[in-house]
């Protein structure tokens, strides 16, 4: 396919691209210590701690799939969102991040350690590197596949510019490097979806009454009016506004709990007061992108159906995969030169905002891991303790490693079923580890009887449910084949995979503490106990 992008289109994404690279070279001076390379001293402000924890929980997938939503479900999809932000704000501001900010870690995973033991801390390890892992390949593979398809641009090109730029800058700079590019790109994904924005109503001269009755006639046409109702207890149904909000809930609080890209951020600023006005900036900044992302859908769908316009590239808005495609296709075919690559260049910075998130963090867990390895080494020998310089030598190469299997995981990830839409990927893949990754840690924070035996098994039975949820439709063949199934099973809706793999967490952690008799947690380790000294962290 010939590229359709102009030379200023490739001038502005080039020159964003240098930028991101100066900017890591020009913070890597700071880097001379763990403290500064992995948490920027703990001196972070709160207000760029939180533009790097929305940014990189808001990636390219966000990007795409909320704008394509509309196609399909109009706003309702949104609406499922904003209806979870309430509750899940006050859980996040009033338990997590109270009760992680107590604890002087580098690791989340340390609480793990201490709260169950090393069995615990190494099962949250290995499950955070591999959702990372899968998480930050998604990433790469769609922002890849969405650029290839609407600008020509090899899919090669684009994986390796991806992966090795936000790779680098991150690996020089260390955590400050991955805030302030974070804050950087933050400001350019919000200018590309106000502009698109402000070129549609500018272009047609209409606004978004015109833009939303054009899109509830589109719906009604088609026969998707039905497609998000407000709620419905079949496990067959996609979606509802109220699964979707369940869904969102669950997903922030785990996030903001057990995984390490989110909760070291918070880490990295002064104190408790710090991290919730960053967890609020964050949250706030995130509403509005995604009801900018939405009007954003609104407008591509007036712009084309309302003007009766055919679809550039080719896309066909009744196919999940090529309506995620509809908002940059618009940006390349229809934006002044410079403009489109400015929102290829938006797409990008979604992208690298989540990958230079992803390895710094598996670079930081991992570095730490190693460090504690040293330190029973060096008490064992007596050593004197390895230097903080070379902690960060070998942190910069766990991060070239990371980005190294982040870029080849995009490639494993290209045989998801042609099916399945960016939202329906999501909940079935790297957030299949979410709710039994947060559970760890909710189980650990809230039942206090719970030991290292019943989490583990615990822990196994979330996953179970996570797998048998999101590949309900695919078990069923493979049973088929084997005779052990006569009829095909349905898809079960991807909103229930993370809320019944955290139900089942809990309540098989709370059985299982019934029956097996386990050593009781140590002060300050449980939310019952916060009151008291928590032991230092080894």
């Amino acid at each position: 396919m010939e590229s359709a992008l102009r030379w200023q289109d490739h001038a502005v994404v080039i020159a964003y691209l240098v930028g991101m690279l100066g900017l890591g070279l020009l913070l890597s001076r700071r880097q001379k210590s763990d403290e500064e390379y992995f948490l920027g001293g703990r001196r972070m402000p709160w207000f760029a701690v939180g533009l790097s924890v929305i940014a990189s929980l808001l990636s390219s997938l966000t990007y795409l799939s909320e704008p394509g939503e509309v196609w399909n479900a109009g706003i309702t999809n949104i609406f499922g969102k904003l209806l979870a932000i309430p509750l899940e704000m006050v859980i996040v501001w009033t338990f997590c991040i109270p009760f992680m900010m107590r604890f002087r870690y580098t690791s989340a995973y340390e609480y793990l350690d201490q709260r169950f033991g090393g069995g615990a801390r190494l099962l949250g390890v290995v499950l955070f590197v591999i959702m990372v892992v899968l998480w930050m390949g998604f990433v790469v593979l769609a922002s890849a596949r969405a650029l290839t398809a609407v600008s020509g641009v090899p899919l090669l090109l684009v994986i390796l510019t991806v992966g090795v730029v936000a790779t680098i800058y991150t690996m020089l700079g260390g955590l400050r490097a991955v805030v302030w590019t974070d804050v950087v790109q933050v400001l350019l994904l919000v200018g590309g979806g106000l502009f698109a924005i402000g070129y549609v109503a500018w272009a047609t001269g209409t606004w978004v009454p015109q833009w939303y009755q054009t899109t509830m006639e589109h719906l009604r046409d088609a026969n998707l009016t039905d497609q998000v109702p407000l709620f419905s207890a079949s496990p067959l149904v996609r979606s509802t506004v109220v699964t979707v909000a369940i869904n969102m809930c669950i997903w922030h609080v785990c996030t903001h709990t057990a995984n390490q890209m989110t909760v070291q951020r918070y880490f990295s600023t002064e104190d408790q007061r710090a991290a919730r006005r960053s967890f609020l900036t964050g949250s706030l900044v995130g509403a509005g992108i995604n009801v900018m992302l939405v009007v954003v859908g609104l407008a591509m769908l007036y712009f084309y159906i309302g003007q009766g316009l055919p679809l550039d590239a080719g896309l066909d808005p009744l196919v999940k995969q090529q309506r995620d495609l509809i908002f940059p296709a618009f940006a390349i075919h229809r934006l002044p030169p410079g403009m489109g690559g400015g929102i290829l260049a938006a797409l990008l910075a979604a992208a690298m905002s989540s990958i230079d998130s992803g390895v710094n963090s598996i670079a930081t867990v991992m570095s730490v891991e190693m460090r504690r390895g040293d330190r029973r080494k060096n008490r064992q020998t007596g050593d004197a303790a390895v230097s903080s310089a070379n902690h960060v030598g070998r942190a910069r190469m766990f991060t070239l490693g990371a980005g190294m299997f982040i870029t080849v995981a995009a490639y494993g990830l290209s045989f998801l079923p042609d099916d399945w839409g960016i939202l329906d990927a999501m909940p079935r893949t790297f957030n299949a580890i979410t709710g039994p990754l947060g559970g760890m840690f909710l189980v650990g924070m809230f039942l206090p009887s719970v030991g290292q035996r019943s989490i583990l098994a615990a822990t196994a039975c979330g996953l179970a449910t996570s797998v048998g949820i999101g590949y309900f439709r695919e078990l069923g063949g493979l049973l088929g084949t084997l005779g052990l199934a006569s009829q095909p099973w349905p898809s079960l809706s991807f909103t229930w995979v993370m809320p019944c793999s955290l139900a089942v967490t809990f309540v098989v952690a709370y059985g299982l503490s019934l029956c097996l008799s386990e050593a009781g947690p140590g002060p300050g380790l449980t939310w019952s106990s916060r009151g008291k000294q928590p032991p230092p962290s080894e």
